[in-house]
């Protein structure tokens, strides 16, 4: 009996089990149609899309938000998935915006975004036309209780980077920041992205000249500060100044160049730990503002 009892469970677990393969091949079968469908559909939608030279991809809830609101912002067309083209709809209704909303897949929109995180919204855009240091200058002549405060980044070229020190500017209330005009990064999606939408906030100069703007700007009334190791000045010697300021902060390998540290009024440094080399650009700048922020409120 107990032979008999063997042979029927045997019986019975190999059919279970044989049923159980051929379910799993099925599932895998139509799995791999499924991706070879969406991989064609991806590839054909990164064949037709064509971003134009005027034009930027600004990607993430708070930056397209940003963006929307940007009167200066020239716009072109939103794009989404299904599911969340309504919300979009709204909003671009509630800003009184006409624009235009594609519909895709989220496998396209991670395409067209590089595979980087999107939120399910990506804003095509004009790029924001950056202001000259004389109509930053012009613009700022009108009388004011306050003193004017700019950051210069001297040829730092990581848009994160960049992009950091933009949301940093915009969070303790900088007047601008400044880029030089050569070997600094254009406008990009990790720029728009690392500024969390407050490089629609900020007002961005670019200089032509590094050494004709310094002089310029120290014509104008403003005192002019290097950010550089082995500064003789103390970064904790911003709080006592009371007028125009201008903080330089060099590239994140080279630091300041040769011919920035002879033009500036004085060459300030970051006390940090003598066993560690450097801080990030990024870093710096924020130390540097925080600073800063402190002499404003001081003047309130």
């Amino acid at each position: 009996m107990s032979t008999k009892k063997n042979k029927v469970a045997f019986k019975q677990d190999f059919i279970m089990n044989n049923k159980h393969k051929k379910l799993k091949s099925t599932k895998g079968t139509k799995t791999s149609k499924k991706s070879g469908f969406a991989s064609k559909n991806i590839n054909n939608f990164s064949k037709h899309f064509k971003l134009q030279t005027d034009q930027v991809i600004i990607s993430g809830k708070h930056s397209t938000l940003s963006a929307l609101g940007n009167r200066k912002r020239k716009l072109f067309y939103l794009v989404t998935t299904q599911d969340h083209c309504i919300t979009w709809r709204r909003t671009v209704e509630e800003l009184g915006l006409s624009i235009e909303i594609k519909i895709k897949e989220k496998e396209e929109l991670d395409v067209l975004n590089n595979l980087k995180p999107h939120q399910n919204i990506i804003l095509i855009a004009e790029p924001l036309q950056r202001t000259s240091l004389d109509e930053f200058l012009i613009s700022k002549q009108r009388p004011t209780s306050y003193p004017i405060r700019i950051i210069i980044l001297d040829q730092v070229t990581d848009p994160q980077n960049v992009g950091a020190i933009i949301r940093s500017a915009h969070a303790f209330k900088m007047d601008g920041l400044a880029l030089s005009q050569t070997n600094s990064p254009s406008e990009t999606t990790a720029m728009s992205k690392a500024s969390s939408g407050a490089i629609e906030k900020l007002e961005i100069i670019q200089l032509s000249n590094m050494a004709r703007e310094i002089k310029k700007l120290q014509q104008s009334n403003f005192t002019v500060y290097g950010l550089a190791n082995g500064g003789a000045g103390n970064i904790f010697d911003l709080e006592k100044e009371t007028g125009n300021i201008a903080v330089i902060l060099g590239s994140e390998g080279k630091g300041l160049r040769r011919l920035t540290r002879e033009k500036v009024d004085a060459l300030i440094t970051i006390p940090i730990n003598e066993e560690s080399e450097s801080l990030n650009v990024s870093n710096a700048a924020c130390i540097t503002m925080l600073q800063l922020q402190k002499n404003i409120i001081k003047i309130k």
